[in-house]
Order: structure tokens, then C-alpha cells, then sequence
């Protein structure tokens, strides 16, 4: 008898080379990468469109992010060969936002509007701060020019007490001068009346020693008042 074919599918397992047609890795993945960067030939190396990174040269602290941009490289294209869009999709969202870093171009102009900034900041605060010295010194040029009128009023108001002092002085010298000389004529005039009275005295007492007798009152009234000034 002749084997009748089972109808049924085979539970057999299918090698994976017979259900997936077989992709060379040089066709799976795209001639233009993700982000629209034209390849090269393994000889040239086109230094335009790569980052700085990428570049020869560049510095040794950005050899981390060379190295995960080229792993999300790798993992896009392995995504494209097994046919998983939803993992090419993320590495390569991953390797534009890796390509998207900051260049040392863009930190130096960020530096130089941060520094633009500080300066601005600076001089503006300077402007204030001057702005303040000046109303400062202002009012103390004031203050100054009230104290200098001040000084003068002073000064002028000593000038007439010394200049009534001095009239003051001389006044009082010139009645001390004044005393002084009618003290000097009270005591010649007193002088005078003394020798006078001290020659009648002696005449007087000349009579009596000639006559023996006294003047009388008369006498010496008439020479009281003979000897009155």
C-alpha cells in the first residue's frame, strides 16, 4: 500500500534559515545612515559631517560618548536585520540625540554669552554703585560747603570779639590813665596845701616867739582862710 500524506501541518521546528530569507549585512543595512549622513569608503573619512568627536584628534574624556554612539550604531543595524523597527527607531532617536551634543563650537559661544552676561551684570551694578558715590559725594560736597560757611561765621564773629576786646582793653587802659593822673594831681595838690599850711605853721610860731602872745581867732581865721585854695 501506497502511504497516504498526513493532512495535518508538521510540528516539526523550521530551521530559521528556512523561514527568514537570509540578509547579507551589507544589504540589510542602508546606504544612508539614520540621520542623513552620506557613508564613506573604508579608505576616506569624511571629516564634515562627523562629530568631533568621531574626529581624530578630539579629546580623550569624549572616547565614552564615541563609544555609545557606536554601539547604538551597531544596535540599529542589528535591529534592521532582525527586523525589529521598534530597536533601530530607539538607537538611532539615541544616536541623533548623541550626534545632537553640544560641539566645543557651541560650549565656547555659550561661554561667550554667559561671559557677555556676567559683563553686562557687572556693569550694570558698577553704573548703580557709581551712580550712588555721586549722590553720596553730592551731599557731602554740601555738607562740606555748610561746614566752610559755618568756619567763616566763626571766624568773623572771633574777629569782632578779639576787635572788642582790643576797644575794651584801650578804653579800660585809657581810665586807668585817666585815674592815675588825677591821683597824681590829688596827691600834688595835697602836697601843696600841706607845705603851705606846715610855712604858716612855722611864720605863726615865728610871732609868737617875737610878741609872746598868740595869734587870735581872727588871725587865724584869716589865715584859714588864707590858706584855703
Amino acid at each position: 500500500m501506497t502511504p497516504i500524506p498526513s493532512q495535518e501541518p508538521s510540528r516539526t521546528a523550521t530551521p530559521l534559515g528556512s523561514m527568514t530569507p537570509t540578509r547579507s549585512p551589507n544589504c540589510s543595512i542602508p546606504s544612508t545612515p539614520v540621520g542623513g549622513r552620506s557613508t564613506t569608503s573604508p579608505g576616506e573619512e569624511n571629516t564634515d559631517d562627523v562629530p568631533y568627536f568621531n574626529r581624530k584628534g578630539a579629546a580623550n574624556e569624549l572616547s565614552e560618548t564615541e563609544m555609545r554612539l557606536k554601539t547604538r550604531q551597531e544596535i540599529a543595524a542589528l535591529g534592521i536585520q532582525l527586523g525589529k523597527m521598534n530597536i533601530a527607531t530607539w538607537a538611532s532617536k539615541e544616536e541623533l540625540e548623541l550626534v545632537s551634543a553640544p560641539t566645543i563650537a557651541d560650549l565656547e559661544k555659550i561661554r561667550k554669552e554667559y561671559a557677555a552676561r556676567a559683563a553686562a551684570y557687572e556693569d550694570a551694578e558698577n553704573s548703580k554703585h557709581t551712580a550712588r558715590f555721586k549722590k553720596e559725594d553730592v551731599k557731602i560736597e554740601a555738607w562740606e560747603s555748610q561746614r566752610g560757611k559755618i568756619e567763616s561765621e566763626m571766624k568773623r564773629i572771633e574777629e569782632h570779639a578779639e576787635r572788642m576786646r582790643s576797644e575794651a582793653m584801650a578804653k579800660m587802659a585809657e581810665k586807668l590813665e585817666m585815674t592815675r593822673r588825677m591821683a597824681e594831681e590829688k596827691r600834688a595838690s595835697a602836697n601843696a596845701r600841706m607845705n603851705q599850711q606846715a610855712a604858716i605853721a612855722v611864720q605863726k610860731a615865728e610871732k609868737i616867739r617875737q610878741t609872746g602872745r598868740v595869734p587870735g581867732s581872727s588871725i587865724l581865721c584869716c589865715s584859714s582862710c588864707f590858706c584855703e585854695p
